[in-house]
């Protein structure tokens, strides 16, 4: 006994539904406006803000480096590290000392960048969820922030 296969059309002489009708044409939906929905903010996941902050602290430290290390090269090809490495140089030696050294290295901006850099990202992150905390607190009390929501046109 052989079955049916189910991937070709069956021959069905009735015509009486063999599964590859066309579809019936549907009218033009009318135009409505957009359905709106007015919500609440009531409280905000301090673990969630934690994790976010964390996230974006860490992507605006290496943009923060970036940016050190291109401000860098553009005052350095314009000779402005040399300028202020030779007069900090004149200032702090005399006739019977040796010169100290430079002032501005690129070893020496970059671990300050990067210091402040890490300071950011703690305080940023420390903050976030500190204010997640005071908006809980604060909604609370005063029941949240009210949003209106609607579909797109």
């Amino acid at each position: 006994m052989t079955t049916p296969r189910t991937d070709q059309p069956r021959n069905d002489p009735s015509g009486s539904g063999g599964g590859h009708a066309a579809p019936p044409r549907r009218a033009k939906p009318t135009k409505r406006p957009p359905r709106l929905a007015s919500l609440q903010l009531k409280r905000i996941d301090p673990w969630t803000v934690l994790k976010i902050s964390l996230i974006v602290a860490i992507v605006m430290f290496f943009v923060w480096m970036i940016a050190i290390g291109i401000i860098y090269l553009v005052l350095g090809g314009m000779n402005v590290w040399t300028s202020v490495n030779d007069t900090f140089n004149t200032l702090t030696t005399s006739d019977t000392t040796q010169a100290t050294g430079d002032l501005i290295t690129p070893a020496r901006v970059f671990t300050i960048a990067a210091v402040i850099g890490a300071v950011n990202i703690v305080l940023l992150t420390a903050l976030s969820t500190i204010a997640a905390f005071v908006y809980n607190a604060a909604a609370g009390m005063a029941g949240g922030v009210e949003l209106t929501l609607g579909e797109r046109d």
